[in-house]
């Protein structure tokens, strides 16, 4: 009886998160199938300006994650509560609010195009196939944005098989259209942006109609949309999302445009080893989601033990993942990187990387699990603050302090990001359990 005690925390956490966890690499994968196809075109700089520029595209689109992490929080806890009117008024709040965004991104941000690339300074022959890309992705933000916040809304609901087949779909239908507009149409870069475009409003589509047939089925009544107390509830809980999301894209982005000043090759190989760190990042984001499911709906239930059981189930689950992808990395990282480009000035520059790759990755493992449990608490402040801790100190005092001139220099300072970044969240940790504690409906053995 104990055993099961120990271990049906974990059971239901995995049951929760396995098909998030596919849905997640579904995602990274993409990244690498695009890296596969620019890797196999005629030059090195179509997969130099398709990596840099997904990395670039954070700045656009990376920085409004909040709508999906706010609205699962958010969702989660009106769940946890027995709230669905409230859950739906949550989730149309956040489409109204991703396709405002989103437009106003593809009218006025190619205007931000050229200060960008101003600013990295790509290699001549990387500048105008890397504007294309930019300018052809821009076209999706409204579509983005609003997957952004149906996504969050299905993984509130616990809906995670959903999330899984929609990532999934998506995802097929961008490989194939960029490889047809890639390849066979030989659009090259400007084809794999256009391919992703098209592959986001169809996922909006298909999102859509998926959320309004279980809003008819569950025959919720909810007279209006408009919550003015919904709408200050979403910017108290998003505005710090939104700083510490622009403070962690900045640090990729800036260790992509140094990259990018070192040379063509060290620009794609770090391009190649961030993608694979996105790979396992976006698995481990698996435990992570669950993680919300689960704190979220047990501070809705007002259920601490459910809040304790979550909590060392996503710990134990998310370092046994991290020990597991670390030794399939170290195995098949060169057939990997082999199978992404033809280049072997770019192999060789990746495979130098990939210590640097364990070690970061362990010590952000636990980052990603505790980046769960703190929005499923929608505690957004506390993880911006330690955000911002992490940047100052850990990055852009690292950076200062050992300098730009190399890729070991670089993932340095990286890697004393992350361990940063962990420590804090973690070290607020024991307060937040506290709270819990205090908020929580006293429960009794039975007799």
């Amino acid at each position: 009886m104990r055993s099961h005690i120990k271990l049906e925390p974990v059971t239901r956490l995995w049951c929760l998160a396995w098909p998030l966890i596919i849905a997640n690499i579904a995602t990274p994968f993409l990244g690498l199938a695009d890296a596969a196809i620019a890797g196999h075109l005629d030059e090195a700089y179509y997969l130099a300006a398709v990596t840099v520029g997904a990395e670039l595209l954070v700045i656009f689109f990376g920085t409004f994650s909040f709508l999906r992490m706010g609205t699962t929080g958010l969702v989660a806890q009106a769940v946890g509560s027995n709230d669905q009117a409230h859950a739906f008024r949550i989730v149309a709040n956040a489409v109204l609010l991703a396709l405002g965004i989103g437009t106003l991104l593809a009218l006025a941000g190619a205007q931000a195009i050229d200060p960008l690339l101003e600013f990295a300074k790509p290699t001549a022959e990387m500048t105008d196939p890397l504007q294309e890309y930019l300018e052809v992705r821009l076209w999706g933000a409204p579509a983005n944005l609003t997957l952004i916040a149906l996504t969050g809304w299905f993984i509130g609901q616990g809906l995670t098989r959903i999330a899984l087949y929609l990532s999934v779909g998506i995802n097929l239908a961008n490989i194939l259209l960029n490889y047809l507009l890639a390849i066979e149409l030989q659009l090259n870069s400007y084809g794999i942006a256009l391919g992703t475009v098209i592959a986001e409003y169809i996922g909006v589509m298909i999102a859509g109609s998926v959320l309004w047939r279980k809003f008819a089925v569950s025959g919720v009544i909810m007279n209006s949309i408009r919550a003015p107390g919904l709408w200050f509830q979403l910017v108290k809980i998003n505005t710090p999302l939104m700083l510490r999301t622009i403070l962690l894209h900045g640090v990729f982005v800036t260790l992509s445009i140094f990259a990018a000043r070192l040379g063509v090759e060290e620009a794609a190989a770090i391009g190649l080893v961030l993608v694979l760190l996105a790979t396992a990042a976006y698995a481990l984001d698996g435990f992570a989601y669950a993680s919300e499911i689960e704190a979220g709906q047990a501070l809705g239930q007002r259920q601490f033990q459910r809040f304790i059981d979550s909590l060392w189930a996503g710990a134990v689950l998310s370092i046994a993942s991290t020990v597991i992808i670390v030794g399939f990395a170290s195995l098949f990282h060169t057939p990997l990187f082999h199978a992404l480009t033809d280049f072997q000035d770019v192999i060789i520059e990746a495979n130098a990387l990939m210590t640097w790759f364990t070690w970061i990755l362990f010590a952000l493992c636990w980052s990603y699990w505790l980046d769960g449990v703190f929005i499923g608490l929608t505690k957004t402040l506390d993880m911006c603050i330690t955000m911002c801790l992490a940047t100052t100190l850990g990055w852009i005092g690292s950076l200062w302090f050992i300098g730009t001139h190399s890729l070991d220099q670089l993932m340095t300072a990286f890697f004393i990001f992350s361990i940063i970044r962990t420590l804090s969240l973690g070290s607020r940790l024991p307060a937040v359990i506290e709270e819990i504690r205090n908020l929580s409906v006293p429960t009794h053995p039975k007799s």
